[in-house]
């Protein structure tokens, strides 16, 4: 029997239980059903999934599981249903779609949120991550071209599932698993460092006054050395800078907010702006304006920007898509976004089976759209996006993690099939 299993949501990111017997499940937060089909085998075989009658809003799952004298190991990956389609019609070593066909520079596929930071020591930030090969490992690749630069040896299984955490911090990047157990890596090698106990699972993280800080999620804060992992007390409101994590709506110079927490930062809260429902919000760190994150207000769902700079003030508001509004898609509790050098990038999603998503840059002092491309093929949503002075990195739930410029939009490479 296959035992209780958390991933993500493939359409808002949100936790999801799958139970033992489940056949179908139903995201709490955004509405969307996963079909799920498991088999009984008594030799070992794979399993797959095939399309199942549903709501046209419905993702199918696709379970793969290996059974071996009577122990199950399950895998399971989000599919929309053309893509289990298109799998069933090439077979599983089948043709590569458009986008395996050109500027892919590496067979791994990066599985999260894009973590940023100069490993090489060539001045420019590169990608860190949990990446998907022969099992998960921690890997890094050079931020301007996608070469790989190291990797670790395989994660345990309790540092690979949902709810393991990871951040950069202070030349180490550290793994906290399901367990409570942090292993910290070498920045430059990815060599394993050092270990520590943290006794709960990780939240968040951030860089405090020569420590590396790790928020749990009974509220403690874990000051640990990044030389030795030695374990010190931080007071709880001691001043600490964030940093790039698996989980948190957080990155170096800004942070997202969600409804509740608006009226205390005071800026305008879901209703006040008329023409559009913010239910989140980008909140660069000091002064300047904020981003509300939404949806238009009247007609048909379609995502929508606005700055407000003092006294609620908007500055400008637009729609996201570049496109027709009407082929876009929106899921308000997981929109997100990215700020750097004046520029605001938001990627958002498109109706259909192969529409796929895009994702477009906006000049935050007026609003002006620099530019709007398209971005992930397939159907495929954002899971996680980061930015560096150079590029853009945005991590898919399905295909590759594509990097573009941030001046210009254009595809620079991919990573992954």
């Amino acid at each position: 029997m296959a035992k209780l299993i958390d991933i993500k949501c493939p359409k808002c990111a949100a936790p999801v239980h799958i139970a033992a017997d489940a056949t179908s499940v139903t995201c709490r937060y955004c509405g969307g059903t996963s079909v799920i089909e498991r088999g009984q085998p008594s030799t070992p075989r794979k399993i797959s999934v095939t399309p199942a009658a549903s709501s046209s809003g419905a993702s199918v799952m696709l379970v793969t599981m290996l059974v071996l004298g009577g122990a199950t190991a399950a895998a399971l990956t989000f599919y929309t249903r053309a893509q289990v389609a298109g799998i069933a019609g090439r077979g599983e070593g089948g043709g590569a779609s458009e986008q395996t066909s050109t500027n892919i520079v590496s067979s791994l596929h990066f599985s999260d949120r894009p973590m940023l930071a100069d490993v090489n020591g060539d001045g420019l930030l590169d990608l860190v991550g949990k990446t998907r090969g022969d099992g998960d490992v921690i890997a890094a690749f050079d931020g301007k071209d996608g070469a790989e630069l190291w990797r670790t040896a395989p994660l345990s299984k309790d540092a690979s599932e949902g709810s393991a955490f990871r951040a950069v911090v202070l030349g180490r990047v550290v793994s906290v698993d399901a367990l409570g157990k942090a292993q910290a890596y070498d920045l430059r090698t990815g060599n394993p460092a050092w270990s520590a106990l943290l006794g709960e699972k990780a939240r968040a993280a951030c860089e405090g006054k020569g420590l590396i800080v790790i928020e749990t999620a009974d509220e403690l804060r874990h000051g640990l050395d990044p030389a030795t992992g030695k374990k010190s007390e931080v007071a709880k409101g001691t001043p600490c800078t964030a940093v790039f994590s698996s989980e948190s709506d957080t990155a170096p110079g800004y942070r997202i907010v969600d409804w509740p927490e608006m009226q205390k930062l005071g800026i305008p809260r879901l209703g006040d702006i008329p023409g559009i429902t913010a239910h989140r919000a980008l909140v660069p760190d000091g002064p300047g304006p904020r981003f509300m994150l939404g949806q238009r207000d009247k007609g048909t769902a379609v995502a929508m920007v606005a700055a407000v700079g003092e006294g609620k003030k908007v500055l400008w508001k637009d729609v996201v898509p570049g496109v027709d509004p009407l082929t876009t898609d929106v899921n308000v509790l997981g929109i997100e976004a990215a700020y750097i050098d004046g520029k605001l990038i938001v990627p958002y999603s498109m109706k259909g089976h192969d529409a796929g998503s895009r994702v477009a840059c906006f000049a935050t002092a007026t609003g002006e759209r620099l530019w709007d491309v398209q971005a992930l093929l397939e159907n495929d949503n954002s899971y996680g996006i980061a930015v560096s002075p150079e590029s853009v990195f945005i991590t898919a739930w399905f295909e590759a993690t594509v990097v573009l410029s941030l001046k210009t939009g254009e595809l620079q490479y991919r990573l992954g099939k």
